[in-house]
């Protein structure tokens, strides 16, 4: 059956959008390949590196109460899973950069120029902050926590301080991803002030209940202990005034 023109132009139409959203996943599976390409050895690297990341893993341990713990193992494989956890972390930290760059270079060509510049300050800075919230909870908050965490444990009769090194590391890396985490706090109230969510006249009018949320996110990203949560929240605390000021200075594009 022939078509006429107006069904040769619908069907070119309809090409159109197919090709581009192809050309897309195409970009978006070479880009995956490549961080994929980096992260794999990076993993093998962790792994063959284990035992001095180790040691570094258990740093905070040996600056609070090192003779306070043993570790033990409950299987046969509790050892390996402690060293692939570790690996995942080292390769995910290392290629991180790559990461957010290969997001970038995939995001950036549709965007305005703002909108550009804005994405741009949300991936740098907010990487940054994650690295000093991270480096915060690794040289601060894992020692404070371990220094009331075990011998705390020791005053429950018949209890001891010991467990296995994948709990440990799991513990480890919770404290850092949620200090991370928690420190994008200025970020992301600068962020809802350039949409128009956050307003300065709304923080003050609802500081109190902005508070009481703190409080309660270190809760939720933070080990359940409430050391831990109270040396998070502080800093929340301190971050939420610098967050508010970032708002009152840049108010929004175009203001």
């Amino acid at each position: 059956m022939d078509l006429d023109d107006n069904d040769e132009g619908a069907l070119g139409a309809l090409a159109a959008p197919a090709a581009a959203v192809g050309a897309h996943l195409d970009e978006l599976r070479r880009r995956v390949v490549v961080c994929a390409a980096i992260f794999v050895p990076m993993f093998g690297l962790g792994m063959y590196l284990y035992q001095p990341l180790w040691r570094l893993v258990i740093a905070p341990l040996d600056r609070a109460k090192p003779d306070l713990l043993r570790f033990q193992a409950l299987g046969p494989s509790d050892g390996l899973i402690m060293a692939m956890k570790i690996a995942m972390a080292f390769a995910l930290f290392i290629t991180l950069p790559l990461l957010l760059s290969q997001l970038w270079a995939f995001v950036a060509p549709g965007l305005s120029a703002s909108e550009r510049r804005w994405l741009y300050l949300g991936l740098g800075g907010g990487g940054v902050l994650f690295l000093v919230g991270a480096a915060f909870a690794y040289f601060v908050g894992l020692p404070f926590a371990l220094e009331f965490l075990l011998p705390f444990n020791q005053t429950l009769a018949g209890w001891e301080n010991s467990f296995t090194g994948a709990g440990y590391v799991d513990f480890v890396i919770a404290c850092c991803a949620g200090f991370g985490v928690a420190f994008e706090l200025p970020l992301v109230m600068l962020v809802l002030g350039w949409i128009g969510i956050l307003t300065p006249e709304m923080v003050r009018e609802w500081w109190r209940v902005i508070i009481l949320v703190i409080i309660v996110v270190a809760a939720i990203l933070t080990p359940p202990d409430p050391a831990t949560q109270c040396l998070l929240a502080v800093p929340l605390l301190a971050l939420f005034v610098i967050g508010y000021w970032l708002l009152r200075w840049a108010g929004r594009p175009g203001k």
